[in-house]
């Protein structure tokens, strides 16, 4: 089972299973995707939780990410 921690603040989230929703972090960004991606879902299903993570992973690999929440 994957684990992933995540801190948001001064609290820190431990994610369990993720695994799918990483992967596709790492094929975005091996793909070159260029192009904006929209996450979308019902409230409170984890997508900024997701993005956050996203963020992290590919900037840990070296890449420059861009994130916005309006």
């Amino acid at each position: 089972m994957a684990r992933i921690r995540l801190r948001f603040d001064d609290l820190e989230i431990e994610f369990v299973d993720r695994g799918r929703a990483v992967e596709q972090v790492y094929e975005f960004a091996e793909k070159g995707t260029r192009f904006p991606i929209v996450v979308f879902g019902p409230e409170g299903c984890g997508k900024t939780a997701w993005l956050l993570q996203a963020v992290e992973i590919l900037k840990e690999k070296g890449y420059s990410v861009i994130y916005f929440n309006p």
